[in-house]
């Protein structure tokens, strides 16, 4: 067995190439990272989810003297997200609401709003994730039509958090939501500044 000082010695007699041929020797054997999103660029206006949720399943779970309403949603293998809590809002004619949920989805579509650009950067993974956190909220656009606001955080699958304003994604196997509605409707205003639809509690119509 080598003593201390003769692998300090011999540690310093090695090559730089054989050093490097060490180096890459251990990272050919290393298990690949993470892959990287893919990027897209999108305006606010193309933010409008396009898909189907044709196994959500809806339940009312309270009602309350005050016309505050409870319900439990839930989402089968494949229903989009988006798509799910868009058709329940029009379905059940809200007028304001907020929502969350705990679940998994694959192939997730997030974004990040760029003031200067007045653009979202929309990124997508190809893969299973976990839910950690889902929530957002529904009120009333410009056009007098319910529209959906979600933000989510997802995790990998080596336990790296990932996530921003949901633009789509794949339940799978399930999302479970909790969506509280209330009588009294909340209205949005476009925001010239950004170009986005910002809500404004001081707005009646």
């Amino acid at each position: 067995m080598l003593s201390l000082a003769t692998s300090s010695i011999l540690g310093r007699r090695l090559s730089p190439a054989v050093l490097a041929f060490a180096f890459l020797s251990c990272a050919a054997h290393s298990p690949p990272g993470p892959s990287p999103p893919v990027v897209r660029w999108l305006k606010p206006s193309e933010m409008a989810s396009q898909g189907r949720a044709p196994g959500a399943k809806v339940r009312l779970l309270m009602t309350q003297s005050d016309g505050v309403r409870t319900y439990a949603l839930v989402l089968s293998q494949g229903d989009q997200v988006q798509a799910a809590i868009a058709a329940f809002a029009k379905d059940h004619h809200v007028v304001d609401a907020h929502f969350s949920a705990i679940g998994a989805v694959r192939d997730p579509e997030v974004a990040w709003f760029d003031e200067s650009r007045k653009q979202f950067k929309a990124m997508s993974l190809h893969e299973q994730m976990e839910v950690l956190t889902l929530s957002g909220d529904i009120v009333l656009g410009v056009d007098g039509q319910p529209t959906v606001h979600t933000h989510l955080v997802l995790a990998r699958s080596d336990g790296d958090a990932w996530g921003g304003h949901l633009i789509e994604a794949t339940a799978s196997p399930t999302i479970e939501l909790y969506v509280t509605t209330y009588p009294e409707p909340l209205y949005k205003r476009l925001d010239p500044a950004t170009d986005l639809q910002l809500i404004d509690p001081s707005l009646e119509r």
